[in-house]
């Protein structure tokens, strides 16, 4: 309202019985940009691709790096897409960046992991 009012008093040859249609109209006006610039502003808030990256667990990191060690100690007989995995992840790079390297996506490296660990793994020691 305020800036319609503004827009008005700056309007020097507005006659006074123009002055109410034309504040509707500027009032409708700035609706519509604020609801348009409001929409813009949801939009780009939450699309996935322009939103950071979810933090990693400290943790999560240090047990994934301890376990890519223990792997890499009983990796002798592994191929060597196997031991280029163990090797990313004993380095300390991050998941999506050895997926990226590996040319997978992050659930494929976790689903190589795994099957690595099963091939790995003391036989009295899986799961069943």
């Amino acid at each position: 309202m305020q800036e319609a009012f503004l827009r008005g008093a700056e309007a020097g040859n507005l006659e006074l019985r123009w002055l109410r249609p034309f504040l509707v109209t500027v009032i409708f006006r700035l609706c519509v940009d604020e609801a348009r610039r409001r929409a813009v502003v949801e939009r780009l808030g939450s699309h996935r691709r322009l939103l950071p990256p979810p933090a990693e667990d400290p943790a999560e990191t240090a047990c994934d790096r301890a376990e890519a060690r223990w792997l890499a100690v009983r990796s002798k007989d592994l191929s060597p897409s196997d031991r280029r995995l163990l090797s990313l992840l004993t380095s300390g790079c991050a998941r999506k960046e050895i997926a990226d390297e590996l040319g997978t996506t992050p659930q494929g490296m976790y689903s190589a992991v795994h099957r690595l660990r099963r091939r790995i793994s003391p036989v009295g020691s899986r799961r069943t």
